[in-house]
């Protein structure tokens, strides 16, 4: 009996014991997680700084300049190369002139040698133009047009009947001062009959954005519109700049008034470049090398 007794406190014990121990387990299990958790870490992607991307993209500003500098360097090489071979082809050896006036759209800047006549009673004048000597405008040193002032003056374009064809074109005999502009002041130099000259061939001439048009009826020529002109003159669109001396008897126009005519800003455009790159490259390094502020 007494063991009977005994009975419900040794169940009441185990279940004591089984309730702690069941807690310890879990206490140990839920202990053991935290640690496990802790030890485990799981790593978040990284997102990509945007300022690095930025930095990358502006370095693109220095590098892109610079490479467009390097090209600006070719094209003016290759621009200077042309232009002393247009003046290589003005000095050239005349040839005869073209029967077929349309084979001198490629041969402008050639020298060509014609016979025939000048009609000094249909002359015009363009202009005012400045004296070009040595394919530069500049002035006359040691002459009295060596003051700018006097430095301004027309070009002398007179018709020519060549003497094979009976075609007229015109002939740019040069240029004269605003001094030589009455005729009576320079009959020496209006030759009469048959002459041969040597002529550069020069295609029309574009009006500049703010020149004034040309003005038939007033007699008034600002620029070298070989279409208007042939129309006006009857004649057909062949233009030639005379050469000659380049110190003419007193009262002559001066001849060799051809000017190599091309645009060429290649220079300036690769200094603009250069100084680009150079001056962008040193506010990157400044900025994202150096860590330094702009300013």
């Amino acid at each position: 009996m007494s063991i009977l007794r005994g009975i419900p406190r040794i169940c009441k014990l185990y279940s004591l014991l089984d309730h702690n121990s069941s807690k310890n387990v879990v206490i140990n299990i839920i202990r053991t997680n935290k640690t496990f958790a802790h030890s485990i870490r799981v790593k978040k992607p990284k997102t990509q700084d945007p300022g690095e991307l930025i930095k990358w993209v502006l370095l693109m500003i220095p590098v892109t300049s610079f490479g467009l500098g390097c090209w600006q360097v070719y094209r003016l090489q290759w621009k200077l190369e042309l232009i002393d071979m247009l003046h290589a082809k003005s000095n050239s050896t005349p040839v005869a002139m073209p029967h077929d006036f349309e084979e001198l759209e490629k041969m402008e800047y050639r020298p060509v040698k014609v016979k025939g006549e000048f009609l000094h009673d249909k002359e015009i004048l363009i202009g005012p133009r400045a004296l070009i000597e040595n394919d530069v405008i500049m002035q006359r040193a040691g002459s009295l047009i060596s003051d700018p002032k006097k430095n301004q003056g027309w070009l002398l374009i007179t018709p020519f009947k060549l003497s094979d064809s009976g075609e007229v074109i015109l002939i740019n005999r040069g240029w004269i001062p605003q001094s030589l502009r009455p005729k009576e002041k320079r009959q020496a130099s209006m030759v009469k009959g048959e002459v041969e000259l040597t002529g550069v061939v020069r295609l029309t001439e574009n009006r500049s954005p703010f020149m004034p048009k040309n003005n038939p009826e007033k007699n008034s020529w600002l620029y070298r519109d070989l279409s208007q002109m042939s129309a006006y003159f009857n004649c057909a669109p062949v233009w030639l700049d005379a050469k000659g001396i380049p110190d003419p008897p007193e009262g002559w126009p001066l001849p060799n008034q051809t000017r190599i005519t091309m645009r060429n800003e290649h220079f300036s455009y690769l200094v603009t470049w250069y100084m680009l790159s150079a001056f962008t490259a040193v506010m990157w390094h400044r900025y994202f090398i150096r860590k330094l502020p702009l300013l």
